[in-house]
């Protein structure tokens, strides 16, 4: 009765605004939904679509590569450079090493708007932009980053937010390493790369599960900065899947398409979280330690 008590308000909330949710985009997804929010049930037709058996949309294989591109640049960058950062900083002095990861933590703290912001007035494509506005003191021209380098902006803008999470759960992890396995290392006259790579990087196995199954779930469902930052341009060059979902529901209306666009995102999803977790071996790091007697 206790545990009911307690459970029952967040269960409550995670079907209301979880499980319903879920429910509805699968059943929009088999209807012809517009923005007269009429609809009549049209089976696989969205899916078809989707997959070119019947009438085909021509922006899905850019769409698809769009959102690979994204995925496999921000991830690395997440994941290796949050742990470069946190093996760093750990290195430094005591307040040192606050006062860095404190710097780097910062875009974690800025409204996502904000951040949008000023990653687009860096890069605007004229001289009032930051760094057009530095080459312009400098006598060199205008580059239009925006227009000539669109997906690297938006890799690094999401990346640089992934990082400062990464870096704060590998630093906590580190520093709760007993420091009697790297000073016996230290004794036995391994280097510090050798510490880092046989004895820090091993212990930090779960951390780097769980930061990397999270930003790999992040990323192939985010787009609120590549919308701030770019809108999916230009010419929809960094237009991934979950803005295309977006602007077909919410922009042209399409709410029974933009379904099933969801609906295939749920499913990759599901299908890369259970990828991710069979790399790691999970079922070897949570099965019982076998003890010799």
């Amino acid at each position: 009765m206790a545990v009911s008590v307690f459970t029952g308000p967040s269960i409550f909330l995670i079907t209301l605004f979880y499980f319903i949710p879920v429910l509805l985009t699968l059943l929009i997804a088999f209807t012809d939904m517009d923005r007269t929010l009429q609809w009549r049930f049209i089976g696989l037709d969205n899916f078809l679509r989707l997959f070119g058996v019947s009438s085909r949309d021509p922006f899905v294989p850019r769409i698809i590569r769009n959102t690979v591109i994204y995925v496999a640049g921000t991830l690395p960058l997440t994941i290796f450079g949050g742990l470069f950062l946190s093996i760093l900083s750990m290195r430094l002095r005591r307040g040192m090493g606050l006062f860095f990861r404190s710097i780097f933590f910062i875009p974690r703290a800025i409204p996502p708007v904000v951040w949008g912001f000023l990653w687009a007035w860096s890069f605007e494509g004229t001289r009032y932009g930051l760094f057009n506005g530095i080459r312009s003191m400098l006598g060199l021209p205008v580059i239009h980053w925006l227009i000539k380098y669109p997906m690297v902006i938006v890799i690094l803008a999401n990346g640089f937010l992934g990082i400062s999470l990464s870096m704060l759960v590998f630093s906590s992890a580190i520093a709760s390493i007993p420091t009697d396995l790297t000073r016996a290392a230290e004794i036995d006259g391994a280097t510090r790369w050798q510490t880092t790579r046989y004895i820090i990087i091993p212990l930090l196995k779960w951390p780097i599960l769980t930061m990397t199954a999270w930003h790999l779930m992040s990323f192939v469902n985010s787009y609120v900065y590549i919308m701030l930052i770019t809108g999916g341009g230009p010419y929809y060059r960094t237009e991934v899947w979950s803005l295309y979902a977006y602007h077909t529901a919410f922009n042209r209306y399409r709410y029974g398409y933009g379904a099933s666009l969801t609906t295939i995102l749920i499913v990759v999803n599901i299908v890369l979280l259970l990828v991710v977790l069979r790399t790691f071996g999970l079922r070897r790091m949570i099965g019982r330690g076998k003890i010799e007697v």
